[in-house]
Formats: C-alpha cells, sequence, structure tokens
C-alpha cells in the first residue's frame, strides 16, 4: 500500500489537483486505481490469514 501512496506523490497526484482532474479520464489514473485496489486486497487477505480466518 505504501508503494501505491509514494507513486501517487511522485506522480504529483493530489486528490483535488487540476492534473488528478485532468488524468481522470486516462488510462494511466485507471491503472493506478487498479494498482492501489490490489494492494488493498492483498493486505485485507494478510489481515485475514493473520487472524486465521482465511482458507
Amino acid at each position: 500500500m505504501k508503494s501505491v501512496l509514494m507513486e501517487l506523490e511522485r506522480l504529483g497526484l493530489a486528490e483535488n489537483s487540476p492534473r488528478t482532474q485532468k488524468l481522470a479520464s486516462t488510462i494511466e489514473y485507471r491503472r493506478l486505481h487498479l494498482l492501489l485496489l490490489k494492494e488493498i486486497l492483498e493486505e485485507l487477505k494478510s489481515l485475514n490469514i493473520d487472524t486465521g480466518e482465511g482458507s
């Protein structure tokens, strides 16, 4: 998760910046969203396994 946040900072993508708004319709922005979702799912999966609830 930290790597995704660092990548967003590196690209200068503040939450409401003009650049973010411009990128909202581009493939790069969508790729970053998918990468972030992947990181979140991996973190949730590891938490689930750590608590003994994983299959």
